[in-house]
């Protein structure tokens, strides 16, 4: 059985930084390449890379969030997940069951994340910073983070809990996209705006071997 990480259930901010400080001495550096293996999702985001924001719509109950837990699987750079569903914790051994190396990926619960965790966007400790559905980020919160994710050399995915529309932009965002699992055989990438727009189609076990749900 794999062990959880210490830092896997702490609250404390300070005390998360100072595990991944120390961590992080001790880690090789890994490329910021985002992999997962999957030559479409691959292909459509061989753009993005250090210093990029990256806008995700990603329904409840659509098991969305597998796509994204793809990039986070092959050996990535010291990253964090900031969460917030009301109230719910996480599930350490469903990430586990699905190849994420939780000595590499943090894990807090903010609310307000700027606001709660503005420390983490002043420093690049963690080069890859996944924002989860944020009860409260504003329009200048998104600037905030796009500016520091490219003084820092991080990228930097947005979560939303409904689909983006292509009827509104995000300037700050240098690929906007919608994901959901299709049925019981596949999954849909709809991107909005980036290199490569229009529906994509991955089947189901390029990225999950069962039909366990996973929001």
């Amino acid at each position: 059985m794999a062990s959880i990480p210490a830092q896997f259930a702490d609250p404390s901010l300070q005390q998360q930084l100072q595990s991944a400080r120390a961590l992080k001495t001790r880690l090789q550096q890994q490329s910021q390449v985002l992999h997962s293996g999957i030559a479409a999702l691959d292909e459509c985001f061989a753009q993005v890379g250090p210093g990029d924001l990256v806008e995700w719509g990603i329904p409840p109950g659509k098991n969305g969030r597998l796509i994204p837990l793809q990039l986070l699987k092959n050996q990535i750079p010291l990253s964090l997940w900031i969460y917030h569903h009301h109230g719910l914790g996480v599930f350490a051994s469903s990430w586990i069951s699905h190849g994420v190396d939780l000595q590499r990926l943090f894990f807090i619960s903010a609310q307000d994340p700027v606001r709660e965790l503005r420390p983490i966007f002043l420093e690049d400790t963690f080069k890859r910073i996944i924002i989860d559905a944020p009860a409260r980020f504003s329009a200048a919160d998104m600037a905030f983070v796009s500016q520091q994710a490219r003084k820092q050399g991080q990228i930097v995915f947005v979560i939303r809990h409904y689909f983006l529309s292509g009827k509104r932009g995000n300037p700050h965002a240098s690929l906007r996209l919608n994901t959901w699992q299709s049925g019981k055989s596949s999954f849909s990438l709809q991107v909005i705006k980036g290199a490569r727009q229009g529906r994509i189609t991955l089947p189901y076990p390029a990225v999950a071997e069962d039909h366990a749900s996973y929001n």
